[in-house]
């Protein structure tokens, strides 16, 4: 069984080159941990999403659109006294333009009634610990899961604009760096954090926060996999780009899908940018992505 933890919001995309300059907006399902917990209950594994949104109609949205993918909402809480979130961003071939207006992502709860005894791999983004009191939660929780041989994966996503934690980014990756079993850092992310560096040395920082497997997303160069034991390099699957939204998120769901069904971290990563190659090809975060075994074999993994 699977367990995310994190946002869920409403994707705003325009197909214009900048937001300033945008006039139309179509809405898609999104947040990070969301779309990973779609991703993975699509390639028939149970699969679960601990969010928080408003009792309005995007919040009814969301809803629907999580069940309808098979997602379990036992997690979901709905709040009449917040609003769901949502979030504009520019369609794009690199890194997209993106505002957030955030209010139930900084409202995460962990309800009384989660049963961590089935779960293998519990994903956690970096705006689930992006506030205080969440993160201090989610901390908590962290180790009870590792008591129980809990696989943790942790999206280094982070933005200074979206924390609200009087922690730095800094300070939780050493308090929740040891139990993390992988991190998938891109240059974006690694910057937002360490500031302008090496891969090499952006490497060294997470590992040096306990940190077990880090892959580090390359974009058209595939992606790097390091750990005490060696370090390879994967080279990307992609040949046609259409949109980048949510490719992140596709590699996650592929690594997290081979390693629920026994596949190595070498496989699974294989596996994720097997996933990532087919969201390119279209516009949005949820995308068709064939099963596992079908994509393996296409992608010879």
């Amino acid at each position: 069984m699977f367990l995310s933890i994190g946002e869920v919001l409403i994707d705003m995309i325009t197909e214009s080159d900048s937001l300033y300059n945008a006039t139309v907006f179509q809405k898609f399902f999104g947040g990070s941990p969301a779309n990973i917990a779609i991703n993975v209950a699509r390639q028939g594994i149970e699969s679960h999403l601990l969010s928080t949104i408003g009792k309005d109609p995007f919040g009814k949205f969301i809803e629907d659109f999580l069940l309808k993918n098979n997602v379990k909402i036992d997690y979901l809480v709905e709040r009449e006294d917040i609003y769901t979130d949502i979030v504009f961003v520019n369609k794009s071939k690199k890194t997209p333009e993106f505002k957030a207006y955030r209010n139930a992502s900084l409202k995460l709860e962990i309800p009384d009634n989660l049963d961590l005894e089935k779960i293998r791999i519990i994903h956690i983004s970096s705006w689930a610990v992006s506030e205080t009191k969440q993160f201090e939660k989610i901390y908590e929780l962290v180790k009870e899961a590792k008591k129980k041989n809990i696989l943790i994966g942790f999206d280094p996503n982070y933005r200074k604009i979206l924390w609200n934690n009087k922690y730095s980014i800094i300070d939780v990756l050493k308090v929740l760096g040891p139990y993390i079993d992988i991190s998938k850092p891109s240059f974006d992310d690694a910057e937002n954090i360490f500031g302008k560096d090496t891969i090499k040395n952006y490497i060294k920082y997470f590992e040096e926060n306990g940190i077990k497997n880090i892959i580090f997303t390359l974009g058209k160069d595939g992606a790097l996999i390091h750990n005490k034991k060696y370090e390879e390099n994967i080279p990307t699957f992609a040949t046609k780009v259409i949109d980048v939204t949510g490719a992140g998120d596709a590699v996650w769901s592929g690594i997290y899908t081979g390693l629920l069904n026994d596949l190595n971290i070498i496989e699974s990563t294989k596996l994720g940018l097997a996933f990532a190659a087919e969201k390119l090809k279209y516009i949005g975060a949820i995308t068709p992505i064939e099963h596992w075994e079908i994509l393996k074999d296409k992608y010879e993994i």
